[in-house]
């Protein structure tokens, strides 16, 4: 199972990181919509009393771990040339 983990990340923990990231980013995009429907509206409360608006957080570490792997990306596409 690791080495599935390693083949999906090219081996780069930078990848791996930044889809952790993204993973966050969504779970904090559907937070709203996933305590209105589990019908606790005060998950929502806490959350956003500690983060801020859950949806514009979760907007941004999505466009982070984007950047991020299409940057690492390059960085490795450079090195198979030269190497």
């Amino acid at each position: 199972m690791l080495a599935r983990i390693k083949t999906a990340c090219m081996h780069s923990m930078t990848i791996a990181w930044s889809y952790c990231i993204a993973f966050a980013g969504a779970l904090a995009s559907f937070i709203d919509d996933l305590a209105d429907t589990l019908g606790d509206p005060g998950v929502k409360d806490q959350i956003s009393s500690a983060i801020g608006d859950v949806k514009t957080t979760g907007r941004i570490l999505l466009v982070i771990s984007v950047v991020t792997i299409i940057s690492r990306l390059r960085t490795l596409r450079r090195n198979d040339q030269c190497g």
